[in-house]
């Protein structure tokens, strides 16, 4: 199902938690530098946001540092609107590697778009990703959707 700017307040029953559990085309999914399991840009993910519930409210919960004031991590809270339906999700980020990058800004930046990702997983969105194989989220909400007709 492709998604315009139009389409996104069309949408009537489950169609958006439909769209948000669809998984990505495989073009989209790139294989992880440190090797472990695949993943998509934060930015495709934001993408998709924006193309299925239109405009959502992000805000940083809490910085996460360490004694020395270096940020490692952020807690995230993405509120949308979901088939009628407002939705509050958090989701955590970390840093990888925070000694090599220079500055809190930069390690926030990398905090906030791993936080995203996984307040956003919580919606459905990318969640094949972590469950692979088991993933059945998609076709379990296509079925209730064609049972509710």
């Amino acid at each position: 199902m492709t998604h315009t700017a139009d389409s996104v307040w069309t949408m009537t029953g489950k169609q958006q938690l439909q769209a948000l559990a669809k998984p990505f085309p495989q073009s989209l999914i790139e294989r992880a530098p440190g090797g472990f399991g695949d993943y998509v840009k934060w930015s495709v993910k934001v993408e998709k946001l924006l193309a299925t519930v239109g405009a959502f409210d992000w805000h940083i919960v809490r910085e996460i540092t360490d004694p020395d004031g270096t940020i490692t991590g952020c807690v995230g809270r993405l509120t949308v609107e979901v088939d009628g339906r407002t939705v509050t999700v958090e989701g955590a980020g970390d840093v990888e590697r925070p000694d090599i990058m220079r500055s809190n800004g930069t390690r926030l930046k990398h905090a906030e778009s791993d936080a995203i990702g996984r307040a956003a997983t919580k919606l459905g969105l990318g969640l094949h990703l972590w469950s692979q194989d088991r993933y059945r989220l998609d076709r379990a909400l296509d079925r209730n959707e064609a049972g509710d007709e």
